[in-house]
């Protein structure tokens, strides 16, 4: 039965976030963070190496005290969590539309300052005009056919001096994204390039004022995650299959990124407010 959990992971979108939910509580014994990490010193646990992710993306923000944070794509609340007690913005929308994320993200992690809600990121029905003071989207706009849409929106919901933060997966120069056509239906995987990331830009009258390319440090991220997985009420089967999964999981996930996919981030606002 753990291994069809497992075997899920490389079906459906929901099947995927279903199944990595079920198995990061099962290894830990508790939700993680849905992102890839990133590295910053040697024997760092997974959630540490996720929790440098964000915190990397937010020292581009800086202060959030007394902002209006959106999160576009939240997943299961963690983010929003985590930076709700790291850095105390006033209040923070996390919007998804992957209903069972929304699900744990409401149990788990809502209250007076973080409020989750059903949304499409290519719509957003229900953020007002110039409404956010910050809008960050970390490792979900991969998911999005009419990213063009996407970034009507931000322009739309971001007050005048908003800012806003996206770190994706995209596609390296090159790659013409057609290559295991199937299986990236079943994932909703629509890869832009970065060249594609700034027509979507500047075409909305936003400018990015830092494009990094951060795929070596996500690569690094994964140094050492065979000592991530303890053998803490499993069985020998299970932790086995577990270590194989896992085995797996970073070899696919590296692979990608060493052959035709690069991890960036790009911050940027208003182009007539730079």
């Amino acid at each position: 039965m753990k291994a069809v959990r497992y075997i899920q992971t490389l079906g459906s979108v929901r099947n995927y976030y279903r199944s990595m939910n079920e198995i990061f509580s099962t290894a830990f014994g508790k939700a993680h963070m849905l992102h890839y990490p990133f590295y910053l010193k040697e024997n760092e646990t997974l959630e540490e190496r996720q929790n440098n992710l964000v915190d990397h993306c937010l020292t581009y923000i800086g202060d959030l005290k007394g902002k209006h944070m959106l999160e576009v794509g939240c997943g299961n609340g963690l983010n929003c969590h985590y930076i709700d007690l790291t850095y105390g913005a006033e209040h923070i929308t996390g919007i998804d539309l992957n209903q069972e994320n929304l699900a744990i993200a409401r149990t788990h992690h809502e209250n007076e300052r973080i409020r989750f809600i059903h949304d499409n990121a290519q719509e957003l029905k229900n953020i007002p005009d110039q409404s956010v003071d910050v809008m960050i989207c970390i490792e979900s706009a991969f998911h999005y056919p009419d990213k063009n849409a996407f970034f009507k929106q931000i322009s739309r919901v971001l007050k005048p001096e908003g800012v806003f933060l996206i770190v994706d997966i995209v596609r390296s120069p090159g790659d013409a994204g057609k290559s295991l056509w199937f299986w990236k239906k079943q994932k909703l995987l629509f890869h832009a390039d970065e060249k594609e990331y700034r027509q979507y830009s500047s075409g909305n009258n936003l400018i990015f004022q830092q494009v990094e390319n951060i795929t070596d440090r996500i690569i690094r991220g994964y140094e050492g995650h065979l000592s991530w997985i303890k053998r803490t009420n499993m069985n020998l089967v299970h932790y086995l299959l577990m270590k194989i999964f896992t085995g797996l999981q970073v070899r696919l996930n590296v692979a990608q990124l060493r052959s035709h996919k690069q991890y960036m981030l790009f911050y940027g606002r208003h182009a007539n407010s730079a």
